[in-house]
Formats: structure tokens, C-alpha cells, sequence
């Protein structure tokens, strides 16, 4: 046995052992330090930062503590409060005093009226009335005693007022007096006056004076 002073190299040891020692020809081997994989973590955390209220919309800081909030004012959140309120009393059968979801119906009566009117011809004449006033205004009657009194009245004021000429006067007269015959005795409601006596003659200023002069005489 041969007495070595130095230690064996590793090409010897693997020669004594009869292993394989990787070398510079074995680059592709793996070496120590080499990197044999990765692996990538990523973490997401989200945080509420803002939020709208669930009754007008607007818009609700949240500073990250306790419960988020979902109403902006007490108010709200009451009102949010009695519409589910209702909205389950509502939701509730009928004969517990719930909302039907049948649709309202209605029963409506109709009265239809037809009125006839005929006009016939009577055995009187047909009264003419001018097509237009001397003034040019369209020409109406009256149409009830109110108005043929006040109409009356009208003509009254103007005959006092001296608006009519001799004629007139006289067209007038005669006319009123036909209306008052008829008015009187056209309804059988009055009897027939008595005649008239017969009208005097006018005397004149001279001849009642000559015959007051005459009736003094006889009593003197």
C-alpha cells in the first residue's frame, strides 16, 4: 500500500468510487443556484370608499368603520322603512287586508232622451216681421209680457217726449187701441163694455160764455 501525503482529487475519488463527477462538459446539468421555478401571488383587497342612499340617490362617504351605511338621513331610512311597511300589507292575501291585483271595473248606466219637436201651421196668420230696423240693427219682437210692458214704457216716454209727428201720433193710437179691444175681450176673459155715449161736441170759448149768461138770466 502506498503512502499518498496528499489528499485525492475528485476526478480520483470518482475513479476509486467509479461515480460521475459532472465536469465542464456537463453544462447542461443542473448546478447548484440555478433557478428550478417561480411563483407569482398577487393580493386584491377591495374597500368600500363611497356608496349612493337607496332612497334619493346622493352620494355617502364610508370611512371603512362599522357598517356601511344605505340612507344619507335618519328620514329617509324611516320612509324606506314605512313603504316596506306597506308594501307588506299590501302583499298580503284580501281577506287579511291586503291590495287586490284585480282591475277595477266599473258598471255605468246610459239614459239616452230624444225629444221630438213639430212645428204645424195654426189657423192664425203668420206674423211678418221686417227683415231689419229704419237703423239698420236686426229687427226682434218681445218675446213675453216683461218685455212687452217695458217696451210699452219705452213708447210712453217718447210720446211724452214729443218724438212722434201727427200721424205717428195718430198710427200709434189706433194701434194701441186695437191691442187694448183685444186684450180686453180677445180672451173672453172680460165682458163686452157698455157702449160709449155719444161724444159732445166741442163749444167753443164764445159759446159757452153766451150760454152761461143765458142760464144766470133764467135763475135771476
Amino acid at each position: 500500500m502506498t503512502n499518498r501525503q496528499r489528499p485525492y482529487t475528485d476526478e480520483e475519488l470518482a475513479e476509486l468510487l467509479d461515480v460521475r463527477v459532472p465536469g465542464i462538459e456537463d453544462d447542461d446539468q443542473e448546478q447548484p443556484g440555478d433557478v428550478l421555478g417561480e411563483r407569482v401571488k398577487t393580493t386584491v383587497h377591495d374597500r368600500l370608499v363611497r356608496r349612493t342612499c337607496e332612497w334619493c340617490g346622493d352620494p355617502i362617504d364610508y370611512s371603512g368603520v362599522g357598517r356601511p351605511p344605505r340612507y344619507c338621513k335618519d328620514s329617509h331610512r324611516k320612509r324606506a322603512s314605512e313603504l316596506r311597511t306597506a308594501q307588506a300589507r299590501a302583499d298580503r292575501p284580501v281577506e287579511d287586508g291586503g291590495r287586490t291585483t284585480e282591475p277595477v271595473r266599473e258598471v255605468i248606466e246610459r239614459t239616452e232622451t230624444v225629444t221630438r219637436t213639430v212645428v204645424r201651421r195654426g189657423p192664425g196668420e203668420v206674423r211678418r216681421i221686417p227683415a231689419a230696423r229704419s237703423s239698420g240693427a236686426p229687427y226682434t219682437l218681445p218675446e213675453n209680457a216683461k218685455e212687452w210692458f217695458e217696451a210699452l214704457q219705452y213708447l210712453a216716454g217718447d210720446a211724452q217726449a214729443g218724438r212722434f209727428t201727427r200721424d205717428q201720433r195718430a198710427l200709434l193710437l189706433g194701434a194701441c187701441e186695437s191691442v187694448i179691444e183685444e186684450l180686453r175681450h180677445g180672451s173672453g176673459l172680460f165682458p163686452a163694455p157698455a157702449p160709449a155715449p155719444p161724444v159732445q161736441p166741442q163749444l167753443s170759448r164764445a159759446e159757452r160764455r153766451r150760454r152761461e149768461r143765458e142760464a144766470r138770466r133764467r135763475r135771476g
